[in-house]
């Protein structure tokens, strides 16, 4: 029988491949409470720690053909550190995703409501505007989208200004009665 106290790592090792318990308990007993140490100083989160550690360990545990070419302590510290950096990786990718899902909540769909929205304007206001009677139509059509003068209209259309100024502003009047109407079944 082993005093198992007084074996090295190197032989609790060749024992731990073997499945042996109590050598593996040792091993834990010698190196949780200093790589817990360690591991605090990288991640706070102790709960965090703890199960990178437990990782660690039950990995050990579960290889079988497990070749240590440097110490022990050299081997585990390199192992805790591996997962130690794995995780604040793993933290910063699910940290990226959680940004960038943040940003599309807070912009994404609401650019796209609001370009939805905007398009049903857009029809209904090109539907109201070919509802005018034809000359008030073309009058404002020649004022609002291209931007003509009442001046050109008038030239133009072979009307006086105080035409062009009536019309455009009958076709405003119409308008906002149409869209008063409309604001308030979409918003």
């Amino acid at each position: 029988m082993y005093c198992y106290t007084d074996l090295s790592d190197k032989e609790l090792i060749a024992l731990v491949l073997k499945k042996d318990e109590q050598a593996f308990g040792l091993l834990y007993e010698r190196y949780f409470p200093l790589l817990f140490i360690y591991a605090s100083k990288i991640i706070s989160d102790e709960e965090v720690v703890k199960d990178i550690l437990q990782d660690v360990f039950v990995s050990l545990w579960s290889k079988t053909g497990l070749e240590i070419n440097t110490s022990f302590s050299s081997y585990i510290y390199a192992a805790v550190r591996f997962q130690l950096f794995d995780y604040i990786d793993k933290q910063k990718v699910r940290q990226g995703y959680a940004d960038s899902l943040q940003h599309f909540l807070d912009q994404g769909v609401y650019s796209t409501d609001n370009f939805l929205l905007e398009k049903e304007l857009q029809q209904q206001i090109e539907k109201e505007i070919m509802n005018l009677p034809p000359k008030m139509r073309e009058i404002f059509i020649l004022s609002r989208q291209e931007e003509k003068s009442y001046e050109e209209i008038a030239r133009q259309s072979n009307v006086s200004l105080n035409t062009v100024r009536k019309q455009v502003s009958n076709a405003l009047k119409i308008m906002r009665s149409k869209f008063t109407s409309l604001f308030f079944t979409f918003f």
